[in-house]
């Protein structure tokens, strides 16, 4: 077909026409200034038909690029009415491609041969825009044993025996790390043609779990697998995504420290670099609109035989969880501070509040101090404000205090020296597991004891008649306000605000605060005002059980919470200790308070629990763990999740749910659940206690019962320790002009290329506009006001920021 102005005189018409609007300056009719661009310049949005302009190729381009090259390349060219014309151009995913040029007719998209996916060409004129896709392929050469030469996978391989204990384990995941290059002809040809599917050996994976959600930019789980034959002489692993965006081969002999350890070749890691290019690569859109998922096939090879291959498909959230997760460890390498308690091999125990950062392979310790005389450099309950900036903990050292309450101490986690920046609250015996607005200016207490017989934290809970206290921490001591809108008196059991802090949600445990088994309770509230309002009950726990512990999904849709299903045998109130069960559920705000049990995160599926089996239903108890023997028929590792709290923003198109649990970690964590630090050997990974924190996704836009995915074990925290109570919240934003990954990391909330083809920075919108210049939106994650603010119309504007939504 022939369009008007593909002649040279009609297209000089047109461009003569076009500049005299524009004002671009001296034209002839008859011939072009020689220094003039043919390409036709931007004209003015008043006098611009969309209708004309045409991006060339504009079929969707597939290409297959080899990892850590940048060919082949695709031109685009910008057309109006058949004539080149100058055009603004972005691609909507620089992590896959980047082009070499901006403002001119052509343009030339390179990709970065470290990312596969889907990725989108954009032309702009004004508000008008064409999109080009382009299908990119990643793939690596086949990999046989680790690469000395990659960095991250030199970091996965252990130096000695004592680097399987330190920190979080290898490559903060435990296990032996990578394993070297396999030799012998016959298994290597074994593997690429297994012979049986293993099924007669009972050839089952222990962990991950299928169908399991991992954000991006995390560290590589550690494969674990179990079969009847019990050890492998060699391993080969395969890695794919649905659309071919990335695909990855990789074989392994046995890792060579087990020839020290002498153990069983039974878990590998996958490489850390393979790890990020499949994430990075998977997540995103198919040409045909579905989510690009990543496929793990295991075939294992002994005596000359393969077996497999096992496989699982895995959904990849396309964003990265940054921040830090703060959590309680018992037990810890960091402190001793419990005098006159060891462990059963003579070794100090201590307690403290850790941290762990993203892509952290071990923690650090926050708050907590060696004491050889008393127990006050302990530092364990505690919880934090969503936004990060303070935290708040208790010191189950009384000292002369009358009567003998904790002390609470708040702690700034911004500053530099966060021991230094201590305060001591003036009032004990009340501000244990206080609920905190998201910045911290204001408090409701809690009426409830972290535990009935030792940490007596809260005055006059154990009578049953604590009550609670609204407070504002903004002034240079704490100062009480009034409590309006709520029945006084009232007792708030583990009480929590919203992300946005327009809701609070407790269980109400008025008169009985010695055993809280009073329904759960959500009111509004006004942060003007200071005032609740709409008190209402949105669950009731079954008799014989408990809720609590209560933390709101970050669009305010529901409220995840512990259900304890069966009690400790030494505690009234809600623990995670001796024989207590306990399961997680979601009340659905928006459907009148129906509550679900989340059962694939709790690790049931249709045919009963996934998880691996451990000794009497992983219910083992050994003489000095309680003081019986405790009853596990029906009971299974599914009823071991306890302490919910939720990321306060939405990521990925998802909400995650940390946890802890004290099921089996695989085969890398099998001990008796129910042990604390004095009954094992803190230094002997064998024993440590499978008390853990996990992490599950709930999808906000499913209409099934249960929106939950299977958990993942939480990279990078105490291997040896015993860890709870984790709180992930956002680093203190950060200012205009510093790196970032995303919008929600910056003061200003775009995160945005320092100029074209520059690296990310944090910016701030300008007055009239969103984040991106081209087309006036807000990228993912990225500052928004109403859904049409963002780019991507199949996005939501969730608690301030542009968040996906998976189908």
């Amino acid at each position: 077909m022939t369009h008007w102005g593909q002649n040279m005189e009609q297209r000089r018409i047109l461009i003569a026409f076009l500049c005299a609007a524009a004002g671009c300056g001296k034209f002839s009719l008859g011939r072009a200034v020689p220094s003039m661009d043919m390409s036709m310049p931007v004209p003015p949005p008043d006098m611009f038909d969309p209708s004309g302009l045409d991006v060339e190729p504009s079929a969707l381009q597939t290409i297959t690029v080899a990892a850590g090259t940048t060919t082949p390349a695709i031109a685009y060219m910008a057309t109006l009415l058949g004539t080149p014309i100058e055009v603004r151009w972005s691609v909507d995913r620089g992590d896959i491609g980047s082009l070499d040029q901006s403002q001119a007719s052509k343009v030339n998209f390179a990709p970065r041969g470290t990312t596969g996916g889907l990725v989108s060409v954009i032309a702009s004129i004004g508000a008008t825009t064409l999109k080009r896709r382009v299908m990119v392929k990643l793939t690596t050469r086949s990999q046989n044993g680790y690469d000395s030469n990659i960095a991250l996978e030199q970091g996965q391989v252990p130096a000695n025996l004592s680097a399987l204990n330190t920190g979080g384990g290898i490559g903060g995941v435990g296990g032996e790390g990578l394993g070297p290059a396999v030799f012998d002809a016959s298994t290597l040809a074994a593997l690429s043609s297994p012979a049986t599917d293993g099924s007669v050996e009972n050839l089952k994976f222990l962990y991950p779990y299928d169908r399991t959600v991992w954000p991006r930019d995390m560290l590589a789980p550690l494969l674990m697998w179990k079969w009847d034959t019990g050890d492998a002489d060699a391993i080969k692993i395969d890695l794919s995504t649905t659309s071919g965006s990335f695909s990855w081969s990789g074989t392994f002999a046995k890792p060579t420290i087990l020839t020290q350890t002498g153990g069983n070749f039974i878990r590998h890691p996958i490489p850390q670099d393979v790890w990020d290019m499949a994430t990075s690569s998977a997540g995103g859109p198919t040409p045909d609109g579905q989510q690009d998922k990543l496929t793990l096939k295991l075939t294992i090879a002994k005596g000359g035989v393969a077996y497999g291959p096992l496989s699982e498909t895995w959904g990849i959230a396309p964003a990265r969880l940054t921040g830090t997760v703060y959590y309680n460890a018992y037990g810890t390498s960091f402190v001793q501070n419990w005098p006159g308690n060891t462990d059963t091999a003579g070794h100090l125990i201590g307690a403290a509040i850790l941290g762990v950062r993203t892509r952290d392979v071990g923690p650090k310790l926050i708050i907590g101090k060696n004491t050889t005389s008393d127990t006050s450099g302990c530092r364990a309950c505690h919880v934090v404000a969503s936004r990060g900036k303070w935290l708040i903990t208790q010191s189950d050292y009384t000292g002369s205090a009358s009567p003998p309450f904790g002390r609470s101490f708040a702690y700034d986690l911004t500053a530099a020296d966060i021991q230094a920046s201590e305060i001591q609250l003036p009032q004990d015996g009340l501000f244990a597991w206080v609920a905190m607005l998201s910045s911290g200016s204001y408090g409701l207490t809690n009426s409830v004891d972290p535990n009935s017989t030792g940490n007596v934290s809260i005055t006059n809970a154990s009578a049953g008649s604590a009550t609670s206290s609204f407070w504002n921490f903004g002034t240079s001591s704490p100062q009480q306000m009034t409590l309006n809108g709520l029945p006084t008196p009232i007792a708030a059991a583990y009480p929590s605000f919203s992300p946005d802090d327009r809701y609070v949600t407790f269980t109400d445990a008025t008169g009985h605060t010695a055993s809280p088994n009073g329904p759960l309770m959500v009111a509004s509230y006004d942060s003007m005002s200071q005032t609740f309002s709409n008190l209402k009950t949105i669950y009731s726990p079954p008799m014989g059980q408990q809720a609590g512990f209560p933390a709101f999904l970050p669009d305010d849709s529901g409220v995840v919470f512990e259900n304890q299903v069966r009690s400790s045998q030494i505690d009234q109130v809600m623990v995670t200790w001796s024989g207590a069960r306990g399961e997680l559920w979601l009340s659905r705000l928006t459907a009148n308070g129906t509550a679900v049990r989340l059962d694939a995160l709790n690790g049931k599926g249709p045919t009963g629990s996934y998880l691996p089996t451990g000794t009497n239903n992983h219910g083992i108890v050994s003489p000095p763990t309680g003081t019986s023997t405790y009853n596990e028929t029906g009971w299974d590792d599914s009823t071991l999740a306890y302490e919910p709290t939720v990321l306060p923003v939405v990521t990925g198109g998802y909400a995650w749910v940390v946890f802890t649990s004290r099921r089996l970690y695989g085969n890398q964590l099998t001990s008796d659940p129910w042990l604390g630090p004095q009954q094992y050997d803190l230094t002997d990974l064998k024993k440590a206690m499978p008390k853990k924190l996990w992490v599950a996704a709930i999808d906000l836009s499913s209409s099934k019962m249960d929106p939950s995915f299977p958990a993942f074990y939480l990279p990078g925290q105490e291997i040896l320790a015993g860890n709870s109570r984790g709180f992930w919240v956002l680093d203190p934003c950060q200012k205009d002009g510093n790196s970032c990954d995303s919008g929600d990391q910056c003061c200003g909330g775009c995160c945005q290329p320092n100029g074209i083809g520059g690296a990310l920075i944090c910016q701030s919108p300008p007055p009239d506009g969103n984040c991106s210049a081209v087309g006036n939106c807000s990228a993912v994650q990225e500052k928004c006001a109403t859904s049409t603010d963002c780019c991507d119309s199949t996005n939501s504007c969730v608690n301030g920021f542009c968040a996906q939504v998976i189908e």
